[in-house]
């Protein structure tokens, strides 16, 4: 729980117990959103260059097919 989500009653209760620190708490919750936040980045990356990579290596294969149609087409008009 977090201090601003609580009551005033609740949040004055919790703050005289000893080990209450709303600051460190906040900056584990800040931790845990930007830990998230790099691993979002992350996945993207890897999905961008996974697809990058699968448009490459389909754009060589269309490129190789298109030689070799050429290369028939040159060879059936050589006939």
């Amino acid at each position: 729980m977090y201090p601003h989500t609580l009551t005033p009653v609740v949040a004055f209760m919790l703050q005289a117990q000893p080990g209450f620190d709303p600051i460190r708490d906040e900056i584990g919750r800040l931790q845990r959103n930007f830990q998230g936040l790099i691993w979002g980045f992350v996945a993207a990356w890897m999905i961008l260059v996974g697809y990058t990579l699968m448009l490459t290596f389909r754009e060589r294969k269309i490129r190789r097919e298109m030689e070799r149609l050429k290369s028939m087409v040159e060879e059936s008009e050589r006939r």
